[in-house]
């Protein structure tokens, strides 16, 4: 976002030079050009005048210009961010994430790509038991969690439903476990009140590291394969894709 706001400023700064540059210069040696009559110092008066006007002119009109420009950028740039992500949580989308991990594992050349697929544990309990606005607000929560307690440069992204995953760079099998450890603990320290009651969920986690030959399909499909195993082993837990 911050990228698109830079080139768009760098671009517009250009734009205004070369606009105002080729409009003062245009009218200057046009105005010049039909003063010859007059005498040194009325055809000086008048190349000033000119320009000055043409300066005020072309300002109003670069103005008028960038107000407009500004309008459709912001307008850009909120249609970007709802089609990125989840409204919700703020969290990339699926689409976002689908996108945005496939590149990084293009380009993941030497270092190796850990994947932590994420879901939380009997979550329609909490819609059961609270109600779909509590529902909402556990997300919400497990949102901010899994932003905190993911490390620094990772991918975090909502899937869908109470389904979450994280992408990050990894020096070993060992290093994403130790990842996975400290998101579920953090999980399981993590609550909130909502309505006098207090909430609090625990996670599975199925795990995967990226092999040679890997897309991101056959990654979330190992990850998904371990969440099953996490589960069915008695949740609050993590499983590592074999």
């Amino acid at each position: 976002m911050q990228d698109i706001k830079k080139r768009f400023w760098i671009q517009q700064t250009r734009l205004i030079l070369v606009v105002m540059a080729g409009a003062v210069s245009s009218t200057t040696f046009g105005s010049w050009l039909t003063s010859g009559h007059l005498d040194p110092s009325a055809r000086a008066q008048a190349v000033l005048t000119s320009a000055a006007m043409s300066a005020v002119v072309a300002s109003l009109l670069l103005a008028y210009t960038l107000r407009q420009t500004m309008r459709y950028l912001r307008l850009h740039l909120r249609v970007r961010h709802m089609a990125n992500c989840d409204d919700l949580t703020g969290l990339a989308n699926r689409r976002s994430f689908t996108e945005k991990a496939t590149a990084r594992l293009a380009d993941a050349a030497s270092a190796q790509i850990g994947l932590l697929l994420v879901d939380i544990d009997w979550f329609k309990r909490v819609n059961d038991t609270y109600g779909h606005e509590a529902g909402d607000e556990t997300l919400i929560q497990m949102a901010n969690t899994l932003i905190h307690a993911a490390p620094e440069g990772a991918l975090v992204a909502r899937l869908g439903g109470e389904e979450f995953t994280i992408l990050c760079t990894v020096d070993d099998e060992k290093q994403l476990e130790d990842i996975a450890e400290t998101v579920r603990k953090a999980t399981e320290a993590a609550g909130f009140i909502y309505r006098g009651d207090h909430i609090r969920v625990t996670i599975s986690l199925g795990l995967s590291v990226a092999r040679p030959g890997d897309t991101l399909s056959t990654l979330l499909n190992r990850a998904d394969r371990a969440l099953y195993d996490a589960k069915s082993r008695g949740r609050n837990r993590f499983a590592l894709a074999a």
